[in-house]
């Protein structure tokens, strides 16, 4: 098995060599043994939910065409903040949210 330093020291042999068909080929091969072996995993990513423009208001025009992860977070930081400071607001935006 190549170890990590034998692999650099080819890649960068070979990425300071003249540049023909063999050694591309050996570089390539190179760099996906690599990748292979030491390369970080791929962690698939979800796609990105964007929210939707639903109204008029200031709050709603700010969070249109935003990422949605983005606007729930700040949303949930708000809403933990209501809480204290605000606990009767916060229970009636909670009744609401469950009709």
């Amino acid at each position: 098995m190549l170890s990590q330093r034998e692999l650099d020291n080819a890649i960068r042999e070979f990425e300071d060599a003249p540049v023909n068909y063999e050694n591309c080929a050996k570089l390539a091969t190179f760099y996906t043994i690599f990748d292979h072996l030491y390369g970080e995993p791929e962690t698939p990513k979800a796609p990105q939910e964007i929210v939707g423009y639903y109204g008029e208001s200031e709050f709603l025009k700010m969070a249109g065409g935003q990422n949605a992860e983005n606007v729930w977070g700040i949303l949930d930081e708000l809403m933990d903040t209501l809480k204290v400071v605000n606990p009767r607001l916060y229970d009636g935006v909670m009744r609401k949210m469950a009709e």
